[in-house]
């Protein structure tokens, strides 16, 4: 689905990959951090390291993404808006089906 989303309608696929990226870097992060205190002693989990600061990393593809939706028209930003609940959505239904 994703893919196809990719192809066919690139703003619908970028409010999916903001959602999951920063979902998964930041929020992930503190989820990782606590059931690594939990869990393994401590150890941070190779998922949840970086190059850099996170919070720069985070904020550099931030950048790219705004310059990329700078040259969209106001009909393709509404479409991504409007994909923000699917994506949240979609996030849900992914937790639910890995058991989580």
């Amino acid at each position: 689905l994703l893919k196809q989303l990719a192809k066919e309608d690139p703003p619908a696929f970028i409010c999916h990959f903001y959602n999951t990226y920063f979902a998964h870097s930041a929020g992930g992060r503190m989820i990782g951090k606590k059931m690594s205190e939990m869990l393994l002693d401590g150890e941070t989990l190779e998922f949840y390291q970086w190059e850099g600061e996170l919070s720069e990393l985070l904020e550099a593809v931030r950048a790219k993404l705004n310059t990329t939706a700078e040259g969209w028209t106001r009909e393709q930003k509404d479409v991504c808006l409007e994909e923000t609940e699917k994506a949240f959505q979609y996030s849900g239904q992914d937790i639910e089906e890995d058991g989580c």
